[in-house]
């Protein structure tokens, strides 16, 4: 049976979610369990961490700095040999800068994103573009040939109702349809949210340990609490995504770990040692 642990934000922004995320998989890797992260959702700016952003569109694919890490991280364990960064990160959105929500459309500023559909009989690779995205915002679109090439369909969002379709149709899917498959292959699997999100995606029910974090402290909750106040906050406000800071206003950590700052070479070990006190 394996064992499901979320990690999550305490604060929006550099909350340090993926460097725990690292820590536990070398953590259990070392104890001779096999473990693979997993980050259903993830985004980066094409301004940022070019040099993944381009690496990735050269092979006609899409992915991230941190699916990056988590899928070297979780290679070294992996019983099934080669792991892909859309297998660790079904959904992957380019972001253009800034990262914001246009007023008008209620469209988000994003450029491209990337859904990877992992059925039994195939994968599939879905791209969504941004037909709304201002022009002043857009790339040049050479870069994104590779990708529509080798994509399996092609959408075009041009106003809200076609992205939420298309949302609807494909984004919780293509998460379910990744961590079932995950869960049938590791002993442990390690879920990064993003941002500040209490959780992933809606149907992430059975969870074995919640660990939230922002620097200086790492917060453990009880898995059903946690998920009965994700329930009970979801029916007070209408908003989907809701935040870790309004959660936790809910229920108490059953353990809270202080963390000092680490240099560089020392956050792993660092972050390893305090392990054994939160799980």
């Amino acid at each position: 049976m394996t064992y499901k642990v979320l990690v999550a934000g305490l604060k929006e922004q550099d909350a340090g979610k993926t460097t725990l995320a690292l820590a536990l998989l070398a953590y259990f890797r070392e104890q001779g369990f096999n473990a693979c992260g997993f980050k259903p959702r993830a985004g980066n700016s094409v301004w940022y961490d070019y040099d993944v952003v381009h690496n990735a569109l050269s092979q006609g694919r899409l992915y991230g700095k941190d699916a990056t890490r988590l899928k070297a991280a979780s290679e070294f364990g992996s019983a099934s040999g080669s792991v892909k960064e859309e297998f660790i990160n079904p959904i992957h959105r380019l972001w253009a800068e800034p990262s914001r929500v246009n007023p008008i459309s209620q469209i988000p500023y994003f450029i491209v994103d990337r859904i990877t559909l992992w059925f039994e009989e195939g994968v599939q690779n879905l791209v969504i573009e941004n037909e709304a995205l201002p022009a002043e915002y857009k790339c040049n679109d050479a870069i994104f040939r590779f990708l529509r090439a080798k994509a399996s369909s092609v959408y075009h969002a041009r106003d809200l109702n076609t992205l939420n379709k298309l949302t609807g149709d494909y984004y919780d899917l293509a998460v379910e349809l990744a961590y079932k498959k995950m869960i049938k292959q590791y002993d442990y699997v390690i879920i990064e949210s993003y941002s500040d999100i209490a959780l992933p995606w809606k149907g992430l029910n059975d969870l074995d340990a919640i660990i939230g974090i922002r620097p200086g402290l790492i917060s453990v909750f009880d898995p059903k609490k946690y998920l009965t106040a994700v329930q009970l906050t979801a029916s007070t406000y209408s908003q989907e995504e809701l935040a870790t800071s309004k959660i936790i206003e809910l229920l108490k950590p059953i353990k809270e770990v202080k963390v000092t700052p680490f240099r560089a070479e020392e956050i792993m070990q660092g972050l390893k040692e305090k392990i054994h006190l939160l799980l």
